[in-house]
């Protein structure tokens, strides 16, 4: 996708030294190629996205979209709680004895 972006960006460029050229030899109908051409590549090349970002809409949906992935997360998410609730009560009882680490 990157290339993409970059073949695009240099067309761009070429574009605009087309234009360059045509009011050079006032030739109104390469001009206007010219700009037409250089706002389709510059609207192109905004709205393209970046590799990291493709691969994140390829892969992410996968991810999230797979069961496996989503029984994980729910017995994680209730061993986190249920450390954290018996980490806690050991924390307390030992703030209200006055043993601190």
């Amino acid at each position: 996708m990157d290339k993409i972006s970059l073949g695009l960006f240099f067309l761009a460029c070429l574009s605009a030294l087309l234009i360059i050229c045509a009011i050079q030899i006032y030739s109104g109908a390469m001009a206007l190629f010219g700009a037409l051409l250089g706002i389709a590549c510059t609207t192109a090349f905004i709205f393209i996205p970046s590799s990291q970002t493709m691969a994140a809409m390829k892969v992410l949906p996968a991810i999230v979209n797979n069961q496996r992935i989503q029984g994980i997360s729910e017995s994680t998410v209730k061993l986190t709680e249920q450390f954290l609730k018996e980490n806690l009560e050991t924390l307390k009882s030992k703030e209200k004895s006055g043993d601190k680490k």
